[in-house]
């Protein structure tokens, strides 16, 4: 008789760009043994452009990427606990990952505006500065029936995994 294996557990970090979603997610997989796949990776080249042009995607725009995503982190869940770092700002995003994936941990990651203002400023990436007020803007914090775990990032990297951690049960 086989013992009984649970399910892979699929975890979402979220947040607004610059909030450290891809460090938190990345180092979190590697502490649980997870996949990690990073959810920029799987915008289309005019996605990249309009925010590098300072342009907020719509809807449309984010559709073709949001399914994408979708079915590389479902293929992979269904072998592996996987973690994928997303920003996931609206409410609609998130049903439309989970009708797709099944069920998802949420992790949102918050921190003030001026430091993740900050870190933006010191890193580079497709996305510019400028964009962090209409990202704020955009984020529909998640409702209590999304049982979301909120961690603020104010903290070393390191101690916001340990939060994670603690707060997924493992």
């Amino acid at each position: 008789m086989e013992p009984d294996h649970p399910a892979p557990i699929c975890v979402l970090v979220m947040g607004p760009s610059g909030v450290g979603k891809s460090t938190v997610a990345a180092a979190l997989a590697e502490c649980l043994g997870a996949a990690f796949i990073e959810g920029d990776d799987y915008h289309p080249p005019e996605n990249r452009a309009a925010m590098a042009a300072g342009r907020p995607l719509t809807d449309q725009m984010r559709a073709p990427w949001l399914d994408a995503l979708a079915a590389a982190v479902a293929r992979s869940v269904r072998s592996r606990d996987t973690v994928f770092s997303c920003s996931a700002l609206r409410r609609s995003y998130r049903d439309r990952l989970r009708r797709r994936i099944g069920p998802v941990r949420i992790i949102h990651l918050t921190a003030p505006p001026d430091l993740i203002r900050q870190r933006m400023q010191a890193r580079q990436h497709f996305m510019p500065p400028g964009m962090l007020d209409s990202q704020i803007a955009t984020l529909e914090v998640p409702t209590p029936d999304e049982a979301a775990i909120t961690i603020d990032v104010t903290s070393e990297p390191k101690e916001t995994v340990r939060k994670a951690v603690r707060a997924l049960g493992r």
